[in-house]
């Protein structure tokens, strides 16, 4: 049977090649493929080694090169690196390569700390785009056309922007009207698309999508796209992509350079070869799976939408449900779910919750926490309900002393500083409160 370009997997057959001689292994790991516990499998063991024979191999015969181009050209991009730092590597390497074009980038208010722990290493200069915060929701919404423009015609010495999308609790943005506006100005465009792999393969005006237009930031312009796979996609924890859209601002130097500053010299095998798996599943499947998923989102929904005090986030990413009831904050609501009905939420906070679709959702389990959910809202009467929700986010960042890389170092030395010197960001989402260089009394807190 023929084996489409996307099935091919250089990093197995290499793993594999070397495990057929079985091979007397005098070279780390220590563990030499031998179990030391009764909770991993043995084969686990086995898959987990360093470089060797045929991995070692340099240039365009490498098996790493040759699967990150495999997966490259399945997305018709220019090259896609496998990240096994998460996202949060991508996003540092993208930083450090921005420091081609300018000083200073366009970073959206909601951007993971990350990014600010990108400014303080790559040394840029944030212009901070303000993005509208959902009192009511508790969450952060789409970025604004109008505060973008006004933002990048104000700013000069740009080496560019950095948006999110979709944000943690699913509010994706217009990625090709904002790409739009950034090339206009000769600026690069650079999206976390965590949370957003899957958007790939959901098309607008299919029967499980409500979306009207393409939202994935592979095909709505973007520059450079990170992704985290094990969020949306099925690989293992940890695991991520930084995809090199085009090469009309980078090359692959570039990027390659940047991510070996930030990058592990011992990558594990495994995790590279879980998103060589995921991408030869996605490749025999087309993704066709998620088809029936996001039907099934779009009918669980549509469900929890006819229970009495439960509101439904119009939010437009299918995997993500964020909901919230007038009878009781969404702390409480997720404590009450796991306790009694052992469903396991994503996050909660003052005001809603937060659940991730996974390839386990299916009737039983949508019935199941569609049922969860109408006990507890029956048996959280209105004397109980939580009057103070609270907005987990301060106000705008308009005043600061120093750029975010000095304010960090110079927190080594000083204690009493008039602004921060360090990331105050809670995970998840890991949106930054507080960022080096911030006045202190914005907030009124001096820690």
């Amino acid at each position: 049977m023929r084996q489409e370009a996307g099935e091919k997997t250089p990093i197995l057959d290499t793993l594999e090649d070397y495990l057929s001689c079985n091979p007397v292994r005098m070279h780390v790991p220590f563990h030499t493929g031998i179990a030391n516990n009764s909770i991993f499998p043995k084969g686990l063991y086995e898959l987990d080694i360093s470089e060797v024979s045929g991995y070692d191999v340099a240039g365009e015969d490498n098996p790493l090169f040759q699967s990150e181009r495999i997966t490259a050209q399945y997305f018709k991009v220019a090259h896609s690196f496998y990240l096994t730092g998460g996202a949060s590597v991508g996003l540092l390497a993208a930083l450090f390569a921005l420091n081609k074009y300018g000083k200073k980038v366009i970073v959206s208010r909601n951007v993971h700390k990350s990014v600010i722990n990108g400014l303080v290493l790559s040394g840029l200069e944030p212009v901070w785009l303000e993005v509208e915060f959902l009192n009511e929701w508790g969450i952060f919404s789409s970025v604004q056309l109008s505060v973008l423009k006004k933002c990048i015609s104000e700013a000069n010495d740009l080496a560019g922007c950095i948006i999110v999308s979709p944000t943690y609790e699913g509010v994706i943005s217009d990625i090709k009207a904002i790409s739009k506006i950034c090339h206009e100005r000769n600026v690069p465009l650079v999206v976390d698309e965590a949370h957003g792999a899957h958007l790939y393969f959901l098309e607008p005006g299919s029967q499980s999508s409500a979306l009207k237009a393409q939202h994935s930031a592979l095909k709505c312009g973007a520059d450079l796209v990170i992704q985290s796979w094990h969020k949306s996609l099925g690989s293992l924890t940890q695991t991520g992509v930084l995809h090199l859209v085009n090469d009309a601002y980078f090359s692959y130097k570039d990027i390659k350079r940047s991510l070996d500053l930030v990058s592990s010299t011992s990558p594990s095998f495994l995790l590279l070869l879980s998103l060589e798996l995921t991408r030869k599943k996605l490749a025999e499947t087309q993704g066709c799976y998620f088809e029936t998923l996001f039907k099934n989102v779009l009918l669980f929904k549509s469900e929890l939408e006819k229970i009495d005090s439960l509101s439904i986030c119009k939010n437009q990413d299918p995997l993500k449900v964020y909901l919230k009831s007038n009878n009781v904050s969404g702390i409480n609501f997720a404590f009450e779910l796991y306790k009694s009905f052992s469903v396991e939420v994503e996050s909660a906070n003052e005001i809603g919750l937060l659940m991730q679709i996974g390839v386990n959702f299916n009737d039983k389990v949508m019935n199941k926490v569609i049922e969860s959910i109408k006990c507890i809202i029956g048996q959280w009467t209105l004397d109980k309900r939580q009057t103070t929700r609270k907005s987990q986010v301060p106000s705008p960042w308009l005043h600061y002393v120093c750029s975010p890389r000095e304010a960090f170092l110079k927190g080594f030395h000083n204690k009493n500083m008039e602004y921060h010197t360090d990331v105050k960001a809670p995970c998840p989402p890991g949106y930054a409160t507080s960022i080096p260089g911030m006045k202190i009394k914005e907030l009124g807190d001096r820690r």
